[in-house]
């Protein structure tokens, strides 16, 4: 007779939580934009947009207030079309990556 191991039930609130950050689109039409967070702390958390050429252009501050949660960001219209790069930051939070405004 073969005994098979059966793990212990672990709680869900136990795993390791892994944060994601997903920016969509990538290509931004009509100077908008969302920002997905995925087991982020609460938090405030500030939006920039820089140049290329490290000028920023862009500076707001959001409330996250739950775990998960979809930020809609709206960019001035007297933004110029361009390759730019969006970060994100908090106590919790350095993420940056390029963004194309059309």
């Amino acid at each position: 007779m073969m005994v098979t191991h059966q793990p212990y039930p672990v709680e869900e609130h136990l795993l390791p939580r892994t944060q994601r950050i997903t920016v969509y689109p990538n290509l931004v039409q009509q100077k908008q934009f969302w920002l997905q967070f995925y087991y982020v702390d609460k938090c405030v958390f500030s939006v920039h947009l820089y140049t290329l050429s490290g000028f920023e252009v862009f500076r707001k501050f959001y409330h996250h207030a739950s775990l998960h949660a979809t930020h809609s960001i709206s960019l001035p219209a007297k933004l110029q079309r361009g390759i730019y790069k969006l970060a994100l930051r908090s106590e919790a939070i350095d993420y940056v990556q390029p963004i194309v405004i059309l």
